[in-house]
């Protein structure tokens, strides 16, 4: 049975910000954040301040040959700006830091120690954007860097509006040039090696009634260049020409191309209840093939401002990569294999809920110099026993 993909998508006259905290999920395009995507209506500039902390569990670290912790903590703090330089310029950023706190990481150097290793990666984007008639055009630039890489990001968005603002299209396009530190298994730096990541976009929004908004989205992203992860380790499969437990570094295609396609919709079914949800196709040419289905049901709570719940709930079901293997079954003759857990196959589960408050005109929520304030908390649990616990406040302000 084939399934499409989905997300959720916000109508033009509901506030609600998509995001959240979630484990991060392997059929995504790199996760190399955007700046915004739209045009304030008005002069000024409107910001979010967002903070999430993720905190991970496991026993398939790939550092380690798909044995081994992998506890993982991040806090990820980041700005999110738009700023309206009239009815027809805009300049949307973002800059954030990630600050990553791992036991196996910690093997990724020739300085190993016992402690967790502390890594930071921080990230920035700046896109200018133009209105012409129903258009919008936005030409964008980022930037991230961490101790084993760094990766410039230019990237160029078209929207149209037709039928009378009735229907969008968009489509966008990003390239990423990607610096890799080969630090190997044994902690030693190799040099480095490039890698080049091209993602296309295409999306059409049709508004279908007064209280319902749906969208059709199709990704391709193509890579090519070096896609291994040097410091991941395969346990390979004893022979009379190796010891038991012997170990060496992954090795992946130097090519890979992912294709995706999904229908997001979004309802105001009362005044005080608005479902959103939808699913997702996914393959790559490492041969994984997933399905996922997600749903958030928006309650309004009896208040003098808007002011919302809603439980969170998602399904993902993958195939496992031809590359991937268990630790000790793989031949250290074959030409590909990798021990990574994100490329087997898994069904996996996200639930939990948020609560959203937004004020009415310069309303601010008491003491707070807030417009908008959101918090999330989502558990994400995997069949293969990976869970996480993400959390999330998001603090939107203007001027």
């Amino acid at each position: 049975m084939l399934l499409t993909l989905v997300s959720a998508v916000v109508a033009a006259w509901l506030v609600f910000r998509p995001g959240g905290g979630d484990a991060p999920d392997p059929t995504l395009p790199p996760d190399q954040a955007p700046p915004p995507a739209s045009v304030p209506e008005a002069a000024g500039v409107d910001g979010e301040f967002l903070f999430n902390y993720y905190d991970q569990d496991g026993d398939h670290s790939p550092v380690t040959g798909g044995l081994g912790t992998e506890a993982l903590q991040v806090l990820s703090p980041v700005v999110v700006a738009q700023w309206a330089i009239n009815d027809r310029w805009a300049l949307n950023t973002s800059i954030g830091l990630d600050q990553i706190t791992s036991a196996s990481t910690d093997n990724i150097d020739d300085d190993i120690s016992s402690a967790s290793r502390v890594d930071q990666r921080a990230f920035t984007t700046l896109e200018v954007a133009r209105e012409v008639g129903t258009q919008t055009i936005g030409v964008s630039g980022g930037f991230s860097h961490e101790y084993d890489y760094s990766s410039v990001m230019t990237g160029l968005r078209w929207t149209r509006d037709f039928n009378r603002d009735n229907t969008t299209l968009a489509t966008s396009g990003r390239y990423y040039a990607d610096q890799v530190s080969l630090y190997d298994i044994d902690g030693i730096d190799r040099g480095s090696e490039r890698r080049h990541t091209a993602d296309l976009a295409l999306s059409v929004t049709q508004l279908l009634g007064r209280r319902t908004v749906a969208t059709i989205d199709v990704a391709w992203t193509a890579q090519r260049g070096f896609l291994s992860t040097p410091f991941h380790e395969v346990i390979v499969a004893p022979s009379p020409d190796l010891p038991v437990d012997h170990r060496v570094a992954e090795r992946l295609p130097d090519t890979r191309d992912r294709r995706a396609i999904g229908v997001r919709g979004n309802s105001a079914l009362t005044d005080w209840l608005v479902q959103r949800g939808g699913y997702r196709f996914y393959n790559d040419t490492f041969g994984i093939t997933a399905h996922s289905i997600e749903s958030e049901t928006h309650l309004r709570l009896p208040a003098s401002n808007e002011m919302w719940v809603f439980p969170i709930l998602r399904f993902h079901r993958q195939s496992a990569s031809r590359y991937f293997g268990l630790p000790g079954t793989q031949r250290v003759d074959t030409e590909f294999f990798t021990a990574d857990g994100d490329l087997g196959r898994f069904d996996s589960w996200r639930y939990g809920g948020g609560w959203k408050w937004i004020g009415a005109g310069n309303t601010t929520l008491g003491w707070l110099p807030f417009r908008s304030v959101e918090t999330r908390l989502t558990v994400y649990e995997r069949s293969d026993g990976l869970r996480t616990i993400a959390s999330s406040v998001g603090l939107g302000w203007g001027f």
